[in-house]
């Protein structure tokens, strides 16, 4: 079906066998096939996946027990108006600045608005270095981040904080104003300032505070 008013990007990286990850406890993601056409007449495969696989979004429920899961969110948190601060791309374990946000879209999103954060470590996607050496927001850059109350914040590093430190401190300040993650994404450079929409719908898996997903950014605001 052509589509005149908007264009739609994907958003999210793919799931294979041999994808990155955050090593234990999370086990590597196995995809393998248990059913063919040629042999048993139709095709199935079985997916061996854990909720941070590739793209995935999260919940406060992450840091935070007993707080909102997947499931336990309207759908329409998923869904939001969004804009990408598209930086100058980052070189390993290089912070992004309050000021840097604040120049790239400071004068647009609103509470509520989805902030993708694009720092061009998208290149590194699957390559040594991409999980430990990626760029990172500062504690300001969040500080910021919180105060504009921005309802999902969207990176395309696997860590929103600096790799090398495992307290998760600015993500326990985002998930304490019940905001969400939308994490590592891919597919931002080149695509200007916005408005879009931003499409992110978790897997229905009830009890989990996160899944992968597969986001998409729709050209304009007119869903919402």
């Amino acid at each position: 079906m052509q589509r005149s008013l908007n264009r739609i990007h994907d958003l999210a990286s793919p799931i294979m066998n041999g994808i990155w990850g955050y090593g234990d406890p999370f086990p590597p993601v196995r995809i393998d096939r248990i059913a063919s056409v040629e042999k048993e007449g139709f095709s199935a495969h079985h997916l061996n996946i854990h909720s941070l696989a590739g793209t995935y979004i999260e919940t406060a429920e992450h840091f935070y027990s007993g707080r909102e899961t997947i499931d336990s969110l309207p759908i329409d948190r998923y869904v939001a108006r969004a804009w990408i601060a598209e930086l100058s791309e980052k070189e390993a374990l290089e912070p992004v600045t309050a000021a840097e946000l604040e120049a790239a879209v400071g004068e647009l999103v609103q509470p509520g608005d989805a902030l993708l954060v694009s720092t061009g470590w998208e290149r590194m996607w699957n390559k040594p270095g991409y999980v430990d050496q990626n760029p990172f927001l500062l504690k300001e850059a969040m500080e910021w981040i919180i105060e504009k109350k921005i309802g999902i914040l969207a990176v395309d590093m696997p860590h929103a904080q600096d790799p090398r430190a495992d307290d998760g401190e600015l993500l326990r300040m985002l998930y304490a104003e019940e905001r969400l993650l939308l994490a590592p994404l891919v597919n931002m450079r080149g695509k200007g300032k916005g408005p879009f929409t931003l499409v992110a719908l978790p897997l229905h898996i009830p009890g989990v505070c996160s899944t992968p997903c597969r986001p998409i950014l729709i050209e304009g605001s007119q869903m919402l």
